[in-house]
């Protein structure tokens, strides 16, 4: 049976040509998060020891989550693929242990030490990254309603405008050196890659989803598919260039102590 497209409502099915390709696609996102579960650890092949320390270790915890999605994950891409009854509850467990997954990867960066990362919004941020490239990624294997995919990237992206913005106020209104310090960097050395940032926002998770919504049958090509795969590789830019600011724009609070103890005995 091949794919059909429903001019309506712009909905691509799961059948035909389309179940296999959804359930290869599952099974990659399977294997890649159970890799990258592991990426934290100094020795992987270990990754069974950080389990005991889930009570207390969000390390532990991303670990073990990864693990169950990753499981799930590829029960789920049997269902697709076979056509086995209860894929949608199958599908549903995969969703919140995929969140789960992405909150704890998120908690383990807030520390005491960097605290421009020991903020609330740190683990709202890397659950941006999941829910505006779920979208793309599903509109970009033709799986699901290109409206509504279109319409939560694009809820997705200007949530992440505004929670870019609202952090870099934030930063810049601190009484701490150390969030200060992040805000003067992200405004002069780091500026060009921050506005980058930002542009890659608005075009991959915003403008092209929006024009997904206008491109349909013989429109474009093959249809939305190969907007909503442009769509995808630009916000991926974006986010891999938010980890970059992420991680160099932080500054550790043992490098102003120097300073603060200098200021207090000069006055």
């Amino acid at each position: 049976m091949a794919n059909v497209e429903d001019e309506a409502t712009g909905t691509l099915a799961i059948s035909g040509v389309v179940r296999p390709l959804a359930a290869l696609a599952s099974l990659i996102v399977a294997m890649l998060a159970l890799g990258a579960s592991t990426l934290h650890l100094g020795r992987p092949a270990h990754a069974y020891r950080a389990l005991k320390m889930w009570k207390r270790s969000w390390l532990s915890r991303e670990v073990l989550l990864f693990g169950a999605f990753a499981k799930v994950a590829g029960l789920y891409a049997a269902a697709l693929w076979f056509g086995f009854p209860g894929g949608v509850a199958i599908g549903g467990v995969t969703v919140l242990l995929g969140a789960a997954g992405v909150f704890a990867s998120g908690s383990i960066y807030r520390v005491g030490s960097r605290p421009a990362w020991n903020t609330p919004y740190t683990p709202v941020q890397f659950g941006f990254t999941a829910a505006v490239l779920g979208p793309l990624f599903a509109g970009a294997i033709g799986v699901g309603s290109a409206w509504w995919l279109a319409m939560a990237s694009v809820g997705v992206g200007t949530a992440q405008l505004l929670l870019l913005a609202v952090r870099f106020l934030r930063l810049i209104a601190a009484d701490s050196l150390e969030l200060r310090g992040t805000a003067r960097l992200l405004s002069t050395v780091l500026r060009p890659a921050f506005i980058t940032r930002l542009a890659l926002v608005v075009l991959g998770a915003i403008v092209l989803p929006l024009l997904a919504t206008g491109a349909g049958g013989q429109q474009w090509l093959i249809g939305m598919r190969p907007v909503f795969a442009a769509a995808l590789l630009v916000a991926v830019a974006g986010e891999i260039v938010g980890r970059y600011l992420f991680f160099v724009s932080v500054v550790p609070m043992h490098m102003t102590a120097p300073y603060v103890a200098g200021a207090k005995e000069a006055a």
